[in-house]
């Protein structure tokens, strides 16, 4: 009967780490790394419902796109183009407080288009700076705005792209 105890406690040391300790001890830039890259990874998968977990309800940006707006702009450029390559680099996260911060990064999207590998954003040697804003909404950090997409090359077509999903949403 012992030795049974001894086993259980075994197991279930183990899982009370993993499911409830290891979570607390995870910090909260560690978390927005993860949403960052899980973000990267949605889009790259042109996974529009991953895409949308990282982005509030309360969304508005510059171009007075919402949450509706957002995801009809995904809708379009996963229908528009393929074979997202994304590269992110100097990730810098600043709390505004607990539950609001900012994101920072220099970004550049490469895509299939007319059967050729161009430069949505950023170019070769260029990078957009790209600023995110965030919020903690239940448990979860989703972003609230993003500022710095900058259209060069074949993404200075995304502007338009934005107005029309803007004029079908409005």
């Amino acid at each position: 009967m012992r030795g049974k105890g001894f086993v259980i406690a075994l197991v279930l040391v183990p899982l009370i780490y993993l499911l409830f300790v290891r979570p607390l001890l995870i910090s909260e830039e560690a978390r927005i790394r993860r949403a960052v890259k899980e973000g990267v990874q949605a889009i790259e998968a042109e996974d529009l419902g991953k895409c949308l977990r990282h982005v509030s309800l309360h969304y508005k940006d510059e171009y007075g796109l919402t949450y509706v707006g957002v995801k009809g702009l995904l809708t379009r450029i996963f229908q528009d183009f393929e074979g997202f390559e994304i590269d992110f680099r100097n990730l810098g996260i600043t709390f505004l407080d607990e539950e609001v911060a900012s994101v920072t990064f220099g970004l550049k999207v490469k895509v299939s288009y007319g059967g050729q590998r161009v430069y949505l954003l950023g170019s070769g040697d260029f990078s957009n700076r790209i600023k995110l804003s965030l919020i903690k909404e239940g448990g979860r950090w989703k972003v609230t705005q993003v500022e710095g997409v900058e259209a060069h090359g074949i993404g200075q077509g995304l502007p338009k792209v934005v107005r029309r999903c803007l004029d079908n949403t409005v």
